[in-house]
């Protein structure tokens, strides 16, 4: 009667192939494992008397690679031989064996030898055969039920040699070190529980014993729980703290393995998930934690190379998920609440620095970020879509309500009205926290500086700090209107004046015949403004960064920094007046080139605000005597004479940055903020002149 004809050949060659060094192990990896199971098949639960000896030569030369696999298990005798020969057998249905793994052999070597002693009549047989890829005849035996000496013991050796095709000799691993890598992160479940048998793989010379290799780098006792749920069942979870050392050859440093039918199947980095920043037990810090993962819902869902679970990567994230939530809870509750605690706290002075993130409460904030998350671009990287999502909500909002009142529909008006206000407040607020944080922190930044350079006391190589301090201010030898030069656009000219935090009109550091029309000098006032924030102009909606050439310029800023500290001011050069006269003679009446289309006009009757920001010690205390003194007593100030219009005024470095840390606080409180770290700031004592010109004192 006809039957169906099996193609090996054709069967093999449809086999998936390897894509990575962990799948063109697994025909050695199959072998092994079959090695086990004669071993449990022997000694039942004495399977830790058992013993397998893997020795790999010529491992860099695929071609001519050789792997023997002898084990001490209870060999292949005729049931187990008559399984080995039946393709697709369930003889290890029970044990999760699909009965195609040896395929993998035949798919991946050249030359496979198989020799096996096994009980028989009351003593030892031995039998042994090549395996060959060939559709007529795939078992080829040589020897067949031979008595062995009453000295030989039963087990199995699988001889590969040479890897057959390109596809698996390409990704193979070439290196001892990293063959152990792959083969201990493959067998670690196993190595973990223990109770099995000792393994000794010898690599070019190199060997290693398991499961001591492994169970060495545990630190302490097992861990065990369950995790249950409608969908998956019950799963087992065991759990060990290991040392880093486990996680070799491994993605990531805490792992969970998922098991079928007690091997290992899939391992998942699961650093996210376990919610401990340094995982510390008996002493030791920064360990690894390893689960392994078994279950009925997993025995049943294996491919049958036992390579991969026949689940979407949805579901096996919701495993990882459902077990790591058992062993946070139950595992390591006092380190897990201690991670929380901390991380909370990172939260808190997250939102502090950056207010815009604090849209919601800490805990609903927290809830939508990874239990892992706990730095600044973590929490921002994660929330930046709530963000987003809210302000579209808000948006939506706001158009629907302008849309009602378009169309004449009836609705609760001044309740509409009250909370999309609200909503915008709600969201300015925030923006507005944002901004006085960074305000904050430019200050300080800034005090420093200057202290730092006061303390240098006239250093000849503290030029540096005076060219940073300008730096830090204006960026120096740019024009903000150069669209060429983005970092003019990266100032905090709002130190000198609020009007100017947006402005792109100045030239920093420049010479005047680089900014004038006109033949000019050398000459480099150190800022240069024509145009604040817009504020002296209207806008040209064709340059809306330049400024309205239809009228002359009427107002123009011109500002000086001396070095913090700066005692001298000898030569006539240094003389405060002369030399902002020198620059307005150059700048009255002339012309601005511009990068525009049109250059723009300086009146002749321009009003100058000329400013100089320095420290009123020393020969400028002399110089500035017959000048009047501004309203708080520290600065000085005179009228421009003659042909200029404006005055010149003189203000000390620290009531610049005082009456800078007053606006901020003002900002503070307008916007209603309380965090801890935007308190209003309290100036400091301003610099008191001595009678005798000295430096007096902060």
């Amino acid at each position: 009667m006809p039957k169906l004809t099996p193609n090996i050949e054709n069967r093999v060659r449809k086999l998936p192939k390897p894509s990575n060094a962990t799948q063109s192990l697994q025909p050695l990896f199959e072998a092994v494992s079959n090695a086990m199971f004669g071993i449990e098949d022997r000694y039942g639960d004495d399977v830790a008397k058992g013993r397998i000896n893997i020795t790999v030569t010529k491992l860099s030369d695929p071609p001519n690679i050789e792997i023997l696999i002898a084990d001490d298990g209870i060999g292949l005798d005729a049931d187990r031989y008559a399984a080995f020969c039946e393709i697709d057998t369930d003889f290890k249905k029970k044990k999760g064996g699909k009965g195609v793994g040896r395929l993998f052999w035949l798919d991946a070597f050249d030359q496979i030898d198989i020799e096996s002693t096994y009980s028989f009549s009351g003593g030892i047989a031995k039998r042994a055969f090549t395996f060959v890829l060939n559709n007529a005849e795939q078992v080829v035996p040589t020897i067949e039920d031979q008595i062995a000496s009453s000295q030989e013991d039963r087990g199995a050796r699988v001889h590969f040699r040479g890897i057959r095709i390109k596809e698996y000799a390409d990704p193979f691993p070439k290196r001892s070190d990293t063959f152990l890598r792959y083969f201990s992160a493959h067998f670690i479940a196993d190595f973990l529980i223990g109770g099995g048998p000792t393994i000794v793989l010898d690599v070019d010379g190199d060997a290693v014993e398991y499961p001591k290799a492994v169970s060495d780098l545990v630190v302490g006792t097992k861990l065990e729980t369950t995790a249950v749920s409608d969908e998956f069942g019950e799963l087992r979870i065991v759990g060990f703290v290991c040392r880093p050392e486990a996680s070799t050859g491994l993605e990531g440093l805490h792992q969970l393995h998922l098991l079928a039918n007690g091997r290992t199947v899939e391992t998942r980095k699961v650093d996210n998930l376990l919610g401990i920043e340094s995982l510390e037990r008996d002493g030791e810090t920064d360990l690894a934690f390893h689960g392994c993962v078994s279950g009925d819902y997993l025995d049943l869902r294996v491919n049958e190379g036992r390579t991969a679970f026949n689940l979407t990567e949805r579901m096996l994230k919701q495993i990882s998920r459902l077990c790591m939530d058992a062993v946070r809870e139950r595992m390591f509750p006092d380190q897990v609440r201690k991670f929380v605690e901390k991380r909370r706290r990172r939260y808190e002075s997250f939102v502090e620095r950056y207010p815009t993130y604090g849209f919601d409460d800490d805990d609903t904030q927290l809830g939508r970020v990874p239990l892992h998350a706990a730095t600044p671009e973590e929490f921002a990287s994660y929330l930046v879509k709530f963000q987003i999502r809210r302000d579209e909500e808000r948006q939506d909002t706001l158009q629907k309500l302008i849309d009602a009142l378009d169309s004449g529909k009836r609705f609760d008006f001044q309740k509409s009205i009250v909370e999309a206000a609200r909503g915008i407040q709600a969201s300015e607020q925030l923006a507005l926290a944002q901004h006085v944080v960074r305000r904050k922190l430019a200050l300080e930044l800034l005090e420093k500086l200057i202290s730092r350079i006061r303390s240098r006391e006239g250093a000849s190589d503290d030029f540096h700090l005076e060219r940073t301090l300008h730096s830090f201010i204006c960026p120096m030898n740019v024009r903000g209107d150069d669209p060429s030069r983005l970092e003019g656009r990266a100032h905090e000219l709002w130190v000198v004046d609020e009007r100017l935090a947006f402005t792109r009109a100045f030239s920093s550091d420049k010479r005047l015949d680089d900014i004038l029309v006109a033949p000019g000098s050398a000459d480099r006032p150190d800022l240069f403004l024509w145009d604040l924030a817009h504020g002296l102009g209207s806008i040209d909606p064709d340059y809306p960064d330049a400024v309205d050439v239809s009228e002359p310029l009427r107002t123009v800023m011109v500002v000086e920094f001396k070095k913090p500290g700066r005692r001298t001011y000898g030569g006539a050069k240094d003389q405060i007046e002369h030399q902002i006269t020198r620059y307005l003679a150059q700048l009255q009446d002339g012309e601005i080139e511009s990068f525009g289309r049109t250059n723009v006009r300086i009146a002749k009757d321009c009003v100058f605000h000329c400013y100089v920001v320095a420290d009123i010690v020393g020969d400028l205390v002399l110089q500035l005597s017959g000048w009047d003194t501004t309203s708080n007593g520290q600065g000085r100030i005179r009228p421009l004479k003659g042909d200029y219009r404006g005055q010149i005024e003189v203000v000390q470095w620290q009531d610049l940055i005082n009456d800078a840390w007053l606006r901020n606080s003002a900002t503070i409180h307008a916007a209603g903020l309380s965090r801890k770290r935007l308190t209003p700031f309290q100036p400091k004592p301003e610099i008191v002149n001595s009678p005798n010109g000295g430096d007096g004192a902060e």
